[in-house]
């Protein structure tokens, strides 16, 4: 029996991969089957349903059931990565739509991804290393990987159905095509780093900032900071638009803005709320809590006068499949002031080093012309 883990980001990588592993299949195995799951359930339902002993397992968003159970087998592991901006640019293309819900479910497929990295028989193959490099290598990376072995004339026929021209010896290497042009068979075809047409600046500059930093850092190394820009919040008093432009704080006391709805890897997490004030809000305190499977930090906070703020919080990431919600309130009503600009910065924490044990700690940071004391902000960890 066979099995094989394939998890890739949506994408040109991921589909050229998952249809290079079953032409694999198709010359090596009698039979196979493959089946795509994200649960611990859809995989027990997959094997029951299996109609081979040899089975590849494909996944965008394995939960983290899925993946402790994943990471108890000795199955070889095959990534399919590529830049996060193409990932986005990719999914714009096949779903035809232009919405900060394709940021979400790419920074959902990173996140959930990332919970196999300490997985012993693992393989990356990343897109943008891999464009120029003819498949025939690739293909024998994969192959390594399965510990299996193609015949001459098996490699060709595979060579074939992913785009090699009608040549009859594998040994034409000049006939034989780059992933890139390879990839071209697929319609929805994007080439790496560049702007793809119909997709706004604007979404593309929200995916650099939110899901980019991860690119090459997926499954060896830790991202050191990524950023959630205000117009990726909802405002609440507009019945979930874009937050664009000044909050007005005026009214009642309420939840201003929320969202991203973005996610993160599992781990310990720290998280920088700047805010600009540009009136003086009298006293005004804000409140912000960090919510994904229940209350995960909150925090409050009392600029004292106008300038800028910036606010801490730790709080520790279980399920990556779960999507984070961020809100800011008052708790108090104002006659006047705005909140010229909001964002959310956020840094994993490593604890393995000296530092860990100071890492969830709270504090209020404020620019020079700001005046606060620690104070004014407190922490209620779960």
């Amino acid at each position: 029996m066979t099995l094989l883990v394939a998890l890739g980001m949506p994408g040109i990588m991921s589909f050229w991969g998952n249809f290079a592993l079953s032409v694999i299949a198709s010359e090596v195995f009698d039979d196979h089957c493959m089946f795509h799951v994200e649960t611990l359930e859809d995989i027990q339902n997959a094997w029951k349903n299996r109609t081979s002993e040899n089975v590849i397992i494909t996944s965008h968003y394995l939960d983290a059931g899925l993946s402790a159970f994943l990471l108890k087998t000795n199955a070889p592991y095959v990534v399919f990565s590529e830049n996060a901006v193409d990932s986005v640019s990719y999914l714009a293309r096949q779903l035809a739509r232009e919405d900060i819900g394709l940021i979400r479910s790419v920074s959902a497929s990173i996140a959930c991804i990332s919970q196999v990295r300490a997985h012993p028989f693992l393989i990356n193959l990343d897109r943008e290393k891999l464009g120029a490099v003819p498949i025939h290598r690739i293909i024998a990376q994969i192959c390594r990987q399965l510990r299996i072995s193609l015949t001459s004339s098996a490699m060709v026929r595979c060579l074939k159905q992913l785009g090699m021209d009608n040549v009859d010896s594998a040994t034409q290497v000049d006939q034989i095509p780059t992933l890139e042009k390879s990839a071209q068979i697929n319609p929805f075809y994007a080439t790496p780093g560049a702007n793809p047409t119909n997709v706004s600046e604007n979404l593309l500059e929200i995916a650099r900032s939110v899901v980019q930093p991860f690119d090459g850092k997926l499954i060896k190394d830790q991202v050191s900071s990524l950023t959630w820009p205000q117009e990726s919040f909802l405002l609440a008093d507009k019945g979930g638009e874009p937050s664009e432009g000044e909050i007005e704080l005026v009214g009642r006391a309420r939840c201003l803005v929320y969202g991203p709805y973005f996610h993160l890897p599992s781990g310990e997490w720290n998280a920088k709320f700047s805010l600009g004030i540009e009136h003086n809000v009298y006293g005004q305190i804000f409140t912000i809590e960090v919510h994904s499977d229940g209350l995960l930090s909150k925090i409050r906070v009392k600029p004292s006068g106008t300038g800028s703020f910036a606010a801490e919080a730790a709080f520790h990431i279980d399920s990556p499949k779960t999507p984070i919600e961020i809100r800011l309130f008052t708790d108090s009503g104002s006659i006047e002031g705005s909140i010229a600009y909001w964002s959310v910065e956020l840094s994993p924490i490593d604890l393995s080093t000296p530092d860990s044990e100071h890492a969830t700690d709270v504090a209020l940071e404020h620019d020079q012309d700001a005046i606060a004391t620690s104070k004014e902000t407190v922490n209620y960890p779960e």
